[in-house]
């Protein structure tokens, strides 16, 4: 048994107190939990109940901390694993605390892929090939990731390669026509855009120089 001696705010988190006991060891606890069992000076509490107070500790301070994590965006599964490991934890509070964040709806796989898709199609052109590769990365499951990607229909993606082409036709303005869609349609290879839709992209940007030299 370990009898508590002190138990006192701490200055730079005022949710949190730091417990002292008899023997120079200490614990730190979120305020709820000395609320939730009663600790106060002079109680006396065995190894057992500690571990089983820090362990419910660790608990919410991860979900904490994961909720924090995810008012930046939404975060894929395997992000959240990663960042929670990084802060430390045992894997079995990850694994409930990710639990825990899926059946709240706080993290969804597909949602997040879906979204990602989404996003990269308004704000950054890029291939089919390309947004795979970012999903992959982000641990989503490869069946999730066709799906999401089935969102982008043919034109979708071809309209795509053609703002991009669009761009570097500037870029490479000055070289002859041949040249100018070899560079582009490495360009459009490099952001994830196959062979045939580079193509057809190619062939919108032709029709249009040669519509500007009648």
């Amino acid at each position: 048994m370990k009898k508590i001696v002190d138990i006192q705010r701490q200055k730079r988190n005022k949710r949190r107190y730091t417990i002292y006991f008899e023997d120079g060891e200490w614990i730190s606890l979120f305020d709820e939990l000395v609320v939730k069992y009663g600790l106060k000076p002079h109680m006396e509490v065995d190894s057992n109940k500690i571990a089983k107070l820090a362990r419910e500790d660790d608990t919410k301070k991860a979900m904490d901390m994961s909720l924090r994590y995810l008012q930046y965006r939404s975060r894929s599964q395997k992000e959240m694993e990663t960042y929670l490991e990084g802060k430390g934890f045992d894997g079995d509070i990850i694994d409930e605390t990710v639990e825990r964040l899926k059946s709240y709806g706080y993290i969804d796989d597909l949602a997040f892929a879906r979204n990602w898709v989404s996003n990269r199609m308004v704000t950054k052109p890029m291939g089919k090939a390309m947004i795979k590769r970012e999903l992959y990365y982000k641990g989503i499951d490869s069946h999730i990731i066709d799906e999401s990607l089935d969102q982008i229909t043919d034109d979708e993606e071809e309209e795509q390669a053609y703002k991009l082409a669009l761009k570097y036709i500037k870029r490479y303005r000055n070289l002859d026509t041949r040249e100018q869609f070899y560079k582009i349609g490495q360009a459009l290879a490099r952001r994830g855009f196959g062979w045939e839709v580079a193509r057809r992209a190619l062939r919108r940007l032709e029709l249009e120089d040669q519509g500007e030299n009648l």
